[in-house]
């Protein structure tokens, strides 16, 4: 998934996500006061992260 559409697809669950930065199998990013993530196969996280490990975290786990 390029950056745009990783932004593009985030951004319709996270108006506010920015800070995108590349993760293996997807991308992660900035919402509130944490971190979410998205699957290169478009998968949105629910809820935020703390910390920018654990979204990259759950994205090998989901």
């Amino acid at each position: 998934m390029t950056e745009e559409t990783a932004i593009e697809s985030a951004r319709k669950v996270w108006p506010e996500a920015e800070g995108f930065e590349p993760a293996a199998g997807g991308w992660t990013f900035r919402v509130g006061g944490g971190y979410a993530w998205i699957t290169d196969s478009g998968r949105v996280a629910a809820d935020p992260e703390g910390l920018r490990s654990h979204a990259r975290q759950r994205i090998t786990d989901s």
